[in-house]
């Protein structure tokens, strides 16, 4: 095969993978647990919070107002709804009825689906985090110090380990039932351990201690920290590392098509 033939299968590729996940992102708005959970219940929490007068009043002990505290939270309270709920539960679906199975006979093979999967909702995750930081600064008027470094650094870890936990979901549910009762039993210890009933520093110091070892306490963590000008420390970064490559290992070595 010559380089210009070789050049043409790779545009095709591109432009029918690309199909593909205009496809997937059309079927994801008609059923849309995603965007309606990770990226509408946020957003709608970041109003009620900055409409709130009290949760301008500083929190004793640092110098930050309540609603400054919470913006990390919500990120990564976005991230765990499309990680629980948008990203495993349409994959298992399609398994469900066949569809990976019977596409991966068409040229769009089943890893190509998958991609297109996770890039829709890196799509929705990364339109939220763009709602949650411009909102709270534009709109709210709050005053953050971007370690911009930091920042994407620890946006990419959190995304990874929560999008590794989905993938996991859908690697070992057999149906769409036990995913959904799957993610139902992770979502509530996650939103506690992320800080959302209430902020993981004001937990007492055995919690706080299980929460910063958590996925989502490191990343609330890690994500405070940046906001704040400051780098993270390696400790919530190699946390959340730690789990994207065990969650990630599992979901590759359990994973079926069928």
């Amino acid at each position: 095969m010559s380089t210009q033939d070789s050049e043409v299968t790779i545009q095709r590729s591109r432009k029918a993978f690309w199909e593909l996940v205009k496809v997937e992102g059309k079927l994801a708005l008609r059923e849309p647990v995603g965007v309606i959970f990770g990226i509408g219940l946020p957003v709608f929490l970041l109003i009620i919070f900055g409409s709130i007068p009290a949760f301008r009043n500083t929190v004793p002990g640092t110098s930050l107002s309540a609603f400054e505290v919470y913006i990390p939270i919500l990120m990564v309270t976005m991230l765990i709804f499309i990680g629980l709920f948008g990203l495993p539960i349409p994959i298992v679906r399609d398994r469900e009825i066949g569809w990976l199975r019977r596409i991966s006979t068409t040229p769009v093979s089943p890893t190509k689906l998958l991609t297109a999967q996770v890039t829709i909702n890196l799509i929705f995750a990364a339109v939220a985090f763009a709602i949650l930081g411009a909102g709270s600064v534009l709109i709210f008027g709050v005053k953050v110090a971007f370690e911009i470094p930091g920042l994407a650094l620890s946006i990419v870890l959190a995304t990874i380990a929560m999008f590794s936990l989905g993938l996991l979901i859908a690697a070992v549910a057999p149906s769409q039932g036990v995913a959904v009762g799957m993610a139902q039993g992770l979502l509530y210890p996650l939103l506690f351990f992320a800080g959302i009933y209430i902020p993981i520093q004001f937990l007492p110091g055995y919690l706080q201690t299980i929460g910063n070892f958590t996925p989502v306490g490191a990343a609330v963590q890690a994500l405070d920290s940046s906001m704040q000008g400051t780098f993270p420390s390696v400790v919530p970064l190699l946390v959340m590392a730690a789990y994207a490559v065990f969650f990630g290992f599992i979901a590759i070595r359990y994973f079926r098509w069928e």
